[in-house]
Parts: C-alpha cells; structure tokens; sequence
C-alpha cells in the first residue's frame, strides 16, 4: 500500500503524462496523512478504503481512509447566508438549499473535511422538522469518524431518533456510549420525559444546569427542555395551572433572550409565541405604559399642587408685608399728627 501511495504522489506530479478530458467524480483537494496534498475526482468510498483518479488521470487508486487526513470540496453556495438561516430556525428552508448541495458528498464525511460542520447542522435540521429516516441515515455516516466529538453528536441524534419512536432500550444504550456526562443526561432527561416522569427530568436537567454551566453545547437545550417539561406536567395532572403555563412562558423567553443568536433561541421564541407570550409581553408592556402615564399624572398633579401652595403662600406673605406697612404707615402718620397738635 505504501508503494501505491508513493505511485499516485509521482503520478499527480507528473501532469505531462496525465491524460486530458473531463473527469467524473467529485472533485476535492486529497491531503495524506503525511502531509502530501493532491489534486483529485473522488468515485467511492467503500469497506474502508476510498477509491479516487488524480487530476487529469483516469487511473483508479485505493486506499485506506486511514492514509487519508483531510478533504477539502468546492461547492459554491453562501456558507454564511445558510448558517444564519439555521440559526433563525428555518429548518425546511435550510435543507431545500443545502441537501442537493451536499449529496455528492454523503459518503465522505466520515473523513475530516471543510463541509462537515455544515453536515451536520443538516442533520440537526433533520430532527428538528421530524424526518427521522435522514437524521438517522445522515448521523449514521458519521458514526466512524475520528474525530470524537462529530461521533458523539451522531450519537445523540440517533438517540433521540430512537426516543421518538419510543425505543428506550436503543436510546438508554447510546445514553452509556456518551462520554460526555451533560450530554448524557440531557438525554438522561430526554427518556424520562418520555417515560412520563417530567419531575424526575427536570431534576436531571438541574443537575445539568447546577454542575455543567460552562457547557454551552448542551446549557441552552437542557433549559428549553425544562419549558417544554412544565408543559408536560400540566397536561399529566390534567389542569391548567396558571402557575405552571408561566413557568414554561417566562423559561421559553429566559432561553430566547439569553442565547439569542443561536437555533436554540429561534427554537425558544417559537414556543414561546405559541403560548401567548408575545401578546402578555404586549399586555406588560402596555401596562408598564399606562402605569408610567398615570405616574407622570400623579407626579405633575403633585407639582403643581405644590407650586400653587408655594404661590398661594407668597401671595399670603406679601399681603401680609403690604398690611404690616400700611398699618405701620398708619401709625407714623398718627405720631406725625399728634406732634404736630401739641406743637399748636
């Protein structure tokens, strides 16, 4: 195998022997896991080993994934654009651009490569719209990458698949296989959920919020899991506790304002509007208005009852100064008189 891969360096090398013509085959730059990059035309990847013609070459080589480090395609969309629809939370919007985007390159992202984050936000949208079958297909191909954390994400998505369809064994299983502890109990709380048991999952998801704060991955969904929890048990006591609808209202604008810029944020608001949370945010806000239009009332009436007092009182005081000196004028004027008597 050593001698095939030293070939094919030689062979992408030697671009005066190559053969000209359009290529088939997905296009990519190949990097080596020692370090060599190559131009090539991907054609499968199969058992392990992936199969591919250097540029302008129309020999095959395989090898396996193992001698491969990364991959890098050249799709053209606008990688930004996409992302800020995930995280505005259009999910059917995001996978009608993206899905004929990335389905040459399904069976790649096993391998390290520049397309995979946007993957598997591909697969998250998946879950989020329902479609169970491509959530679980497109998790399923990255359950053998390397990279660990990639893997565990797969994991979670196929776990909460199962929890949908109520396969508790399968999801209790992945729930095991997660080394990551917050992951594991959001998951924890996401089977007792389903199991009817919301206290004991909002017991879970505290454990998560208390101990793992610093986790953002999983902060964010655990809270908004907890607003969905107090829904569920208002439903399982079969009331409707004013209480309890207020604790998911004020928890799904909590979350919605906290992390704002985030799917969990758009996914927040949602909720939070379907529980009447804009119109009684409208109705507060209303109310703060009328309660600061009736303090500016009571505030002005109060100046102005003041400022008449004070006008009232130095209008008392002057009459009272024009009294005191016409009665003193008066009085000067009587001395005066009586002077002048006795002079006579």
């Amino acid at each position: 195998m050593k001698w095939v891969w030293i070939s094919l360096i030689a062979l992408c090398s030697m671009v005066t022997l190559a053969q000209e013509g359009t290529q088939s085959g997905v296009p990519a730059s190949l990097e080596a896991a020692n370090g060599k990059t190559v131009r090539v035309f991907l054609q499968h990847l199969k058992d392990g080993n992936i199969t591919f013609q250097p540029f302008k070459s129309s020999n095959d080589f395989t090898v396996p994934v193992s001698k491969v480090k990364s991959l890098t395609f050249y799709p053209k969309y606008d990688e930004e654009a996409l992302e800020q629809q995930f995280i505005a939370g259009e999910y059917s919007a995001f996978i009608a651009t993206l899905e004929p985007i990335m389905e040459p390159f399904w069976e790649y992202m096993v391998l390290d490569n520049n397309l995979r984050n946007d993957f598997c936000m591909l697969m998250d949208a998946y879950l989020k719209t329902g479609d169970r079958a491509k959530t679980r297909k497109a998790a399923d191909s990255l359950l053998a990458a390397t990279d660990p954390k990639v893997v565990q994400r797969a994991q979670v998505d196929i776990a909460l698949v199962a929890i949908l369809e109520n396969d508790l064994e399968t999801a209790k299983k992945l729930r095991g296989e997660i080394t990551s502890e917050s992951a594991g109990l959001y998951l924890q709380a996401c089977i007792e959920r389903e199991e009817k048991r919301p206290e004991d999952a909002i017991k879970t998801v505290s454990g998560i919020i208390i101990d793992h704060a610093n986790d953002v991955d999983w902060l964010a969904p655990s809270e908004l899991l907890c607003a969905y929890l107090y829904l569920d048990i208002m439903e399982l006591q079969g009331t409707n506790s004013v209480i309890t609808t207020n604790s998911a209202v004020h928890t799904a604008r909590q979350v919605k304002n906290i992390y704002s810029g985030t799917s969990v944020a758009a996914d927040a608001e949602k909720l939070w509007v379907s529980l009447g949370g804009a119109e009684h945010e409208a109705e507060l806000a209303e109310g703060r208005v009328e309660r600061l239009k009736r303090k500016a009332e009571q505030k002005a009436k109060r100046e102005a009852e003041q400022k008449a007092k004070w006008e009232a009182e130095q209008k008392a005081k002057k009459e009272a100064e024009a009294a005191a000196l016409a009665e003193k004028a008066a009085s000067t004027n009587g001395v005066n008189e009586t002077v002048e008597m006795e002079s006579e």
